[in-house]
């Protein structure tokens, strides 16, 4: 299952995420670094945190699953629909 579709969902998600980790070396205030770990919820409360790359790549693969799951669906329903 190829989508364009969801593989740009998750490459905005990744950006977002490569922003958010790179903010805290500009910004030192006491919560620079939140917006990154928020990114890796849900996953970031049940594995350590050495795992946290894995986290924001299996939220980044849920992301690209759902968003296919979608655009299937959306062309599948439009095809129906014309036939």
């Amino acid at each position: 299952m190829r989508s364009r579709f969801a593989a740009i969902g998750a490459i905005i998600y990744l950006l977002l995420f490569a922003c958010a980790a790179a903010y805290p070396l500009f910004d030192h205030r006491t919560f620079a670094g939140l917006p990154a770990v928020l990114l890796g919820l849900p996953w970031i409360d049940y594995i350590s945190s050495s795992w946290f790359l894995g986290a924001i790549a299996l939220n980044a693969l849920i992301i690209y699953l759902l968003l296919a799951i979608l655009s299937f669906l959306f062309s599948f329903l439009l095809r129906r629909l014309r036939a």
